[in-house]
């Protein structure tokens, strides 16, 4: 029985992901908040041009029931969103978050009922390009999981055949925190000066980012994860070093003039981590720098 999916959040890497879910065998809907037509076209650029055709439905349309969610917006529209589509779930539906930052599983569990909730990481690289079409710029690898480290379920088909490097993790908990952790690190410096991931490794900013680094290292320590603050500086080396020419996400959004990820990546970092996280003054700053460059108005 072919697997029917739902995407909700079709930026970048939601429709890179629905075109890899589709070409793994699933048939797939994209949900809109305002759709006028009942079907689109994503075309996906890597090493050839790919085009690929779903049905579109709004995110309050009361149509068929949704069997599986992926959803891949930001960070702060997680929770909102989901509430949108919440009556369309039932206790036989699976939701995957495919989002940045932690803190998002805790806020949408009550929202979803007695669906199971599975949260997921991704290196994927992707961008959209001014005409609208997916620029891939990195296959990179992808990890689902549960945060009660359930093995690997049964409907794990069209990911295993249509997304590269892909695997179940039970241990999906420390897979986050890694990323959030390396996430704290590049996202905010590339916001705020303006520059592209490979800049941190170089004169000026690159002892200000070891300085980060080491205050994200003291966070993870206190709250027991010396595993991940060991790695978090030959992972930022490498990410900054193999995506040099890449602009973050956060980058991305400030210069666009959007509210950001900050709250879910760094405000949970400070906040959420531990319940009395060591002073990391350099962290701290940054958060705020990137808060009050946010707009006033925030875009929902």
């Amino acid at each position: 029985m072919t697997a029917r999916w739902h995407i909700l959040g079709v930026g970048a890497i939601g429709g890179l992901f629905a075109c890899r879910l589709q070409s793994g065998g699933a048939d797939v809907t994209l949900l809109s908040r305002d759709c006028e037509e009942a079907s689109r076209e994503l075309v996906l650029k890597h090493t050839i041009s790919e085009r690929f055709h779903f049905p579109q439905q709004t995110i309050t349309s009361n149509q068929d029931p949704i069997e599986h969610l992926l959803v891949c917006t930001k960070a702060w529209a997680v929770e909102s969103a989901i509430k949108a589509v919440a009556p369309r779930l039932s206790a036989t539906s699976v939701v995957v978050l495919l989002c940045n930052g932690m803190g998002l599983a805790e806020a949408v569990a009550p929202v979803i009922g007695e669906a199971q909730l599975v949260v997921g990481s991704t290196t994927s690289g992707c961008r959209r390009s001014s005409e609208g079409e997916l620029i891939v710029s990195g296959d990179g690898s992808t990890q689902l999981g549960m945060l009660d480290s359930s093995p690997a379920p049964t409907w794990l088909s069209a990911w295993r055949q249509g997304v590269p490097e892909f695997e179940w993790e039970t241990g999906i908990r420390s897979v986050l925190l890694g990323k959030v952790a390396l996430n704290a690190v590049i996202n905010p410096l590339t916001a705020l000066h303006g520059v592209t991931n490979g800049n941190l490794m170089q004169p000026p900013l690159q002892a200000i980012t070891e300085d980060v680094i080491k205050e994200v290292q003291s966070l993870l320590c206190s709250a027991d994860a010396g595993e991940i603050a060991s790695a978090l500086p030959t992972q930022v080396r490498a990410v900054c070093n193999s995506t040099a020419a890449n602009h973050s996400s956060m980058r991305v959004d400030m210069e666009s003039g959007r509210r950001t990820e900050i709250d879910a990546i760094v405000g949970w970092l400070l906040s959420s981590l531990i319940p009395h996280p060591p002073a990391t003054p350099i962290l701290s700053e940054l958060y705020d720098a990137v808060k009050e460059r946010e707009p006033e108005v925030l875009d929902a």
